[in-house]
């Protein structure tokens, strides 16, 4: 049995989403494909139970019946964190392994998802490396393209993993360096024996968000044409400024969504006037009668938040860079990406040789 660990420097770089078309891809090939991700980050409940959200989503992706609980052993939040450094949970390495036992029967391929980054677990023994290790399995890094810090990310990957590196494969290269990776990178990674698998572009459908799945994310509510609850949200603006300037700024942007304190009535129907998915109302404040019926009229949702406008923002970025690849439109377009764009073959091959050791 072959296994690929998927990792990555740093958080939201798109490894569920990888995941998913990879799994899919496999399948399309014949291979009975298992999942795990050992340590999760992002807790939601599902009939009263604490799972991992990125598990769960993956899980019902891919129509696996799975335990979850064997899916994700462990949780890493900022209260378990604490109870871990008063008391260590047993043996966590045992408890994988049993885990990924279970999970990994009767399987052809098993694809493991990392943590947010290549040091997350440590405290448990579970870092990407100690799992690695401890399974036996190769280790894919995907890395969010960087001008200033791809290469350099992939160079000490590559040390950090040593013979259990399989290669990288990039995520969200924008259009004008496409030339650049698939050809100087490229070239420069296989002189330093690097496998570069493939590279995926930057894409508006796969970087949005619903705007229902942006309220629910934010605990908000939409008071205010929710027949438009669907539509998708690509960025975020923050309405903090004069409405001359807010106007001018709103202008550059489309299929954004406005986030503004729920006083600030002037910069609100600036939002109004230009390209924009939603208005996220800060503080509590419902905005006067003026803006809710524009608002109608414009089918622009209004949602409404209890949190200031720091911490909204900051929800707000989590939510864009944790967006999944729901629905079948999504999972279609990562399946073609990675059909397309990944060289399969080569990594399947270099995930065998990791097997054969």
């Amino acid at each position: 049995m072959r296994a690929i660990a998927i990792v990555s420097s740093e958080r939201y770089s798109g490894k569920s989403s990888l995941t998913v078309g990879l799994a899919l891809e496999l399948r399309d090939r014949g291979y009975s494909v298992g999942y795990m991700k050992p340590v999760g980050s992002y807790p939601i409940k599902v009939d009263g139970k604490r799972v991992d959200g990125d598990a769960f989503f993956v899980r019902e992706a891919l129509g696996f019946t799975d335990s979850l609980s064997d899916m994700t052993p462990f949780f890493l939040t900022w209260e378990t964190l604490k109870r871990y450094m008063r008391k260590r949970p047993g043996d966590p390495g045992a408890t994988v392994k049993r885990c990924y036992e279970r999970l990994s029967a009767g399987k052809d391929i098993m694809l493991l998802e990392g943590a947010h980054d290549l040091v997350q677990g440590r405290i448990l023994g579970l870092s990407s490396l100690e799992i690695s290790g401890l399974l036996g399995t190769g280790v894919l890094l995907l890395d969010t393209f960087n001008e200033d810090l791809t290469t350099d990310r992939i160079l000490s990957a590559r040390e950090y993993f040593g013979e259990r590196f399989l290669g990288v494969a990039l995520n969200w290269v924008p259009e004008r360096r496409r030339s650049f990776v698939e050809n100087q990178l490229k070239r420069f990674m296989e002189e330093n024996e690097i496998s570069l698998f493939g590279s995926f572009p930057t894409d508006r459908v796969l970087r949005s968000i619903s705007v229902k799945d942006l309220a629910e994310a934010l605990s908000g509510r939409i008071i205010c044409a929710t027949g438009e609850r669907d539509e998708l949200v690509e960025s975020m603006m923050v309405g903090a400024m004069g409405q001359e300037q807010a106007l001018r700024l709103f202008r550059e942007r489309s299929n954004k969504v406005v986030v503004t304190g729920g006083d600030r009535s002037d910069i609100q129907l600036a939002a109004l006037q230009t390209p924009t998915k939603a208005l996220i109302l800060t503080g509590g404040l419902r905005p006067n009668p003026q803006v809710i019926g524009q608002a109608e009229e414009m089918r622009v949702p209004i949602i409404l938040v209890g949190h200031d406008t720091a911490a909204t923002v900051e929800m707000v970025e989590a939510a864009i860079g944790r967006q999944k690849v729901y629905g079948a439109e999504k999972i279609d377009r990562i399946r073609g990406f990675v059909k397309e764009r990944l060289d399969l073959d080569a990594l399947l091959a270099k995930a065998g040789e990791v097997e054969a050791r």
